[in-house]
């Protein structure tokens, strides 16, 4: 779903949920019993050979909205649409497998590889046919571009994460153009995960061209003409209609791609279920909607396809606003809410298992994960409730909270046409006022959600709902949102001042299960702070057509698709 290296915003799901003491969402189907986790595989996908694939056809995908700047690392960007999208043109040096393990894409590199540890030293030799579209090789200049944008000293640039770039001290040419040498200052075991995605030189030398050059899309350094790296290229783009279209890539290297084009369209989440019923589209997520479910069974030509996944559904708190700027009000807030009954509504209408998230840095199945959140608010109202009055607050006959004459109240944003996010509001609007909390629910237009509310610079809201997408790399890829309070993805702002110095010791650790234990300390910091309340974790389903293969619902690989195997069973 992504292809840069931080945690990425999931665009809050839409999905029919069961409210308290009603029932909403529809069946889910003949069967009541739900998927086991354990029957879950990470990649769920039909995997087929390209041998098998038919040559042509166009694939058709829905968005929630099209990329408000294709420069993923803009503030305005970053979304898993905007990463999926760019896995079509962007190039990556390493590749992810099944299990999560990483692998040198041998499209780009012909090895990518530590060969210092004392400065850690990394030597990347790419591939001597991988060119940008306008025939510019890709090589060292490029490489070196992306580090002096997204490392951090220059201000101007505004990345929204500095992750792991900000620990190299220099990118320089080794033998020849296409040999890059990456002198670390500090030592980051994530290494690799800044490679996942490289820009052209041109769109990152210079601050006004990093936020402004690829705005309306990915330009040659004309910036007139499209350009890509990928097997596809970008043919046409409806900012209007929210309609990106690709074709093939003539200048690709690698392997012909089998599909000559795909088409990334905007639809709401009310109606996407019944689009792709009515083949309009040809494989979309299920978002936990029985709704959903149920409509793309209804089509002849469809199947559902499950994985495991990397989402991870949470509430997200405006510390700096006056009504969250208490540290112990963010934490009743977050006792206030029963996570297993918010869970139970989203998951069980498409037989996912339901669970709750206990972790903010790893999921459940990872070596790592245990429960460090229960113990700092775990669901009880009369606890929420004494947080609230050791914080000053007294709870008034009409059951609201009030200190100095003024009630507390929270302003609970969402995105308009998302029932999902309206019903989880809901839930928590009725949960949290058993203990003494007034949540006023603002629905927003959808496309200005994450650009004009959800933001670092503006914070226009005091709780919203949304999902993080997690990595491979999971305890770098998560600084940005909790550290620092200024950080471009630490929506909470607020923070931990000793966590800086914790995620130097975790990423400089290179011995697995040290990194686990400096990680669990991080975990501990993070939920204390209570700037992030975790729900549960999302497994993935999705309404596929049939015929469609390498491409569907995957925990790691969502990120490494091969666009150029992906097509139609002959």
């Amino acid at each position: 779903m992504r292809i840069k290296t931080t945690a990425v915003l999931a665009t809050a799901a839409a999905a029919a949920l069961v409210l308290a003491g009603c029932s909403g969402g529809g069946s889910a189907g003949q069967s009541s019993s739900a998927v086991a986790t354990s029957s879950l595989k990470s990649t769920g996908w039909t995997v087929a050979h390209r041998d098998t694939i038919k040559d042509g056809g166009s694939l058709t995908l829905p968005i929630d909205s099209a990329p408000a700047n294709w420069q993923l690392s803009n503030l305005d960007s970053g979304t898993v649409d905007d990463n999926t999208i760019a896995g079509t043109y962007l190039p990556g040096f390493i590749q992810f497998k099944a299990n999560g393990e990483w692998e040198a894409n041998k499209d780009y590199v012909d090895s990518i590889e530590l060969t210092k540890d004392s400065p850690q030293t990394v030597e990347i030799k790419i591939n001597p046919k991988a060119v940008w579209s306008d025939g510019t090789p890709i090589t060292e200049k490029d490489v070196e571009a992306n580090w002096k944008a997204l490392n951090g000293t220059n201000k101007a640039f505004a990345p929204l994460a500095t992750n792991v770039w900000e620990d190299v001290d220099s990118v320089t040419q080794g033998s020849d153009e296409r040999d890059v040498i990456v002198t670390f200052s500090k030592t980051n075991a994530d290494w690799p995960s800044v490679f996942t995605a490289i820009y052209p030189y041109w769109a990152v030398d210079t601050p006004d061209h990093f936020n402004n050059s690829w705005a309306k899309g990915p330009f040659a350094a004309d910036g007139k003409t499209y350009v890509s790296a990928g097997p596809y290229i970008l043919k046409t783009f409806d900012a209007n209609g929210g309609v990106v279209t690709f074709e093939k890539n003539s200048k690709w290297w690698g392997d012909a791609p089998k599909l000559d084009t795909i088409v990334f369209k905007t639809v709401s989440r009310d109606g996407v279920a019944q689009a792709y019923a009515n083949k309009e589209f040809d494989a979309f997520n299920l978002n936990g909607s029985a709704d959903n479910f149920k409509t793309a069974n209804s089509r002849s030509d469809s199947k559902i396809e499950r994985s495991l996944g990397t989402t991870q559904r949470q509430i997200t708190l405006n510390g700096t606003s006056d009504v969250f700027k208490d540290q112990e009000v963010r934490q009743a807030f977050a006792q206030a809410i029963n996570r297993q009954v918010v869970a139970q509504a989203i998951l069980s209408p498409v037989k996912s298992p339901v669970q709750v998230l206990n972790n903010l840095v790893y999921l459940p199945g990872q070596k790592g994960y245990q429960d460090n959140v229960s113990s700092v608010y775990g669901y009880s109202t009369d606890k929420a409730k004494k947080k609230l009055e050791d914080a000053g607050y007294t709870i008034g006959s009409d059951g609201y909270a009030t200190k100095g004459g003024k009630t507390l109240d929270v302003r609970f944003v969402i995105p308009s046409d998302n029932q999902n996010s309206a019903n989880v509001a809901q839930l928590v609007q009725q949960q949290t006022k058993l203990a003494g909390f007034k949540v006023t629910i603002d629905t927003v237009p959808t496309d200005d959600f994450f650009t004009k509310y959800v933001t670092t610079d503006g914070r226009d809201f005091d709780a919203t709902y949304f999902a993080w997408q997690g990595t491979p790399f999971p305890v770098s890829s998560l600084k940005s949102i909790y550290y620092p309070a200024d950080a471009g993805q630490n929506y909470t702002g607020v923070t931990d001042d000793s966590l800086g110095a914790a995620w130097d010791k975790a990423n400089a650790e290179l011995d697995a299960d040290k990194r686990i234990e400096d990680a669990d300390a991080i975990d501990k910091k993070i939920v204390k702070v209570a700037g992030t309340i975790p729900l549960f974790p999302e497994p993935y389903a999705w309404g596929v057509r049939k015929d469609l293969v390498n491409y569907g619902p995957a925990q790691f690989q969502q990120s490494s698709v091969k666009w150029q195997d992906v097509g139609y069973k002959k």
